[in-house]
């Protein structure tokens, strides 16, 4: 009996391990696969776009196109997650010289879960110097120096065009280290819209540049989920992690910006978006729906639907607004930019006759995780959550949302949704997420619908 057992202790690892290292093989060769195709495509169209609309990013139109040039696996979209390693989920990304100068669409990603519970992931990089605008994120591969499956001691990055390869690894030994993944995490974050964000920084549920290597390896160190507790403690927030209020973090900026207002104050770097749900979410005393008696009725917030509110109250007479602090008289809330819509909702609620059930209202009411800094967000701000739920490409200079295919994240819908930014002594700035018109919204004849967002640092 011992003898079995010393026997089995040796040969169920040497199994198992063999049967993972098939099963990763069978990812890898999957979408070796699909970058055949992807280098095919590139010589025929000029770059990675999609055929059709040219539009990097455009990935539901790419999967299309790949998928008729490699019929042996199934092509989906950046934001389809990969389940099995004959689901390969693919990305194109933009590029940027040394000067900041914007190369086109030069990079490609393409991931697939393998049986083991691994992420495996491959970029190709034709042309360029960096992944994000503003000389950050720096395209760079590590060079491995042993193949084991232990620790592995790499050289410095090296900035490098061509192919490299990733791989988010759950924890399944010491061997491991600090990769703290779990099967869930990793499976969720199989799709190629994680993993081709860019972030320089490690961290998150992502395979950053600098973790990417120069073959297929066995091991890769350090990326881990972020969450609520640790989001700006250990961990670097990325897009999609969990904001320090609860919600999703949509927006991150390369540099500090002000929110005047907000508990981050001038050192403030992401903007995070209220759960699904959040107005009828147990928060404390307080939270208010949407709610008025005027012939524009507004719609109450629910469990899957956001609340449909009215700017102000039909009561609030041009007199009366003469002499409070509405923005028609004194431009405080005509504000646009990033970070602005913290001070604008501040202005709104300083109204003389303002009351709950309004849009700005409510959204200063909600405190999902114990915070008391959510707002109605300034146009900008509502750009860049547009931009994100359809996950379009990361451009923290937009001012449109356009240009979107697929489906919109779940949680949201096409409707006009309702800015802090005011547009004229009439109305402030609405945009609708079906197609990203922007356009003067009535402030108390007209409902939009309202998601709070916040900044933290």
């Amino acid at each position: 009996m011992v003898v079995l057992g010393v026997l089995s202790s040796v040969a169920i690892p040497s199994f198992l391990g063999s049967r993972n290292n098939a099963y990763d093989k069978e990812a890898q060769t999957s979408i070796e696969n699909v970058l055949r195709a992807a280098k095919f495509h590139y010589q025929s169209q000029g770059d990675f776009s999609d055929y059709s609309s040219a539009q990097c990013g455009d990935s539901t139109g790419l999967a299309a196109d790949l998928q008729k040039l490699e019929p042996n696996v199934d092509v989906v979209a950046s934001s389809v997650s990969s389940t099995n390693a004959r689901i390969i989920s693919v990305q194109a990304v933009q590029t940027w010289d040394s000067t900041g100068g914007l190369l086109g669409c030069q990079g490609f990603y393409a991931v697939a879960l393998s049986s083991s519970g691994s992420c495996w992931a491959a970029r190709i990089i034709l042309e360029g110097k960096y992944l994000a605008s503003g000389s950050v994120s720096p395209v760079v591969v590590n060079s491995q120096t042993n193949t084991s499956n232990n620790a592995v001691t790499t050289w410095s990055a090296l900035a490098v065009n061509g192919n490299a390869f990733g791989v988010l690894k759950p924890q399944t030994s010491a061997a491991d280290g600090d990769n703290i993944n779990n099967l869930v995490a990793i499976k969720t974050a199989c799709k190629a819209r994680t993993q081709s964000t860019g972030v320089a920084a490690l961290g998150g549920n992502y395979i950053a540049p600098s973790q990417f290597y120069s073959s297929w390896r066995d091991v890769v160190a350090a990326p881990y989920i972020a969450t609520a507790a640790n989001c700006v403690t250990t961990d670097t927030c990325v897009l999609g992690a969990t904001g320090t209020g609860g919600g999703t973090v949509f927006y991150v900026s390369a540099t500090n910006f002000t929110s005047t207002g907000s508990a981050c104050g001038t050192a403030c770097k992401y903007l995070e978006y209220a759960p699904t749900g959040w107005i009828v979410a147990a928060t404390p005393s307080g939270q208010t729906n949407c709610s008025n008696s005027s012939p524009y009725a507004a719609t109450p917030g629910t469990s899957s639907n956001d609340p449909l509110c009215l700017h102000q109250p039909t009561a609030i007479t041009p007199l009366v607004r003469l002499f409070s602090a509405d923005c028609a008289f004194t431009s405080n809330c005509a504000a646009m930019q990033i970070g602005s819509g913290y001070s604008n909702t501040t202005t709104w609620l300083g109204q003389a006759g303002m009351a709950a059930g309004y849009a700005s209202t409510v959204s200063r009411a909600f405190q999902g995780g114990g915070m008391t800094d959510w707002h109605l967000p300034s146009i900008l701000e509502l750009v860049q959550l547009c931009r994100d739920v359809w996950g379009l490409a990361v451009d923290n200079t937009a001012t449109t949302c356009t240009g979107m295919t697929g489906t919109i994240r779940t949680g949201f819908n096409g409707d006009w949704y309702a800015s802090s930014t005011e547009w004229q002594s009439n109305g402030a700035h609405g945009l609708r997420f079906s197609d990203g018109i922007e356009t003067n919204r009535g402030k108390s004849n007209g409902t939009n619908a309202v998601r709070p967002v916040r900044a933290f640092g």
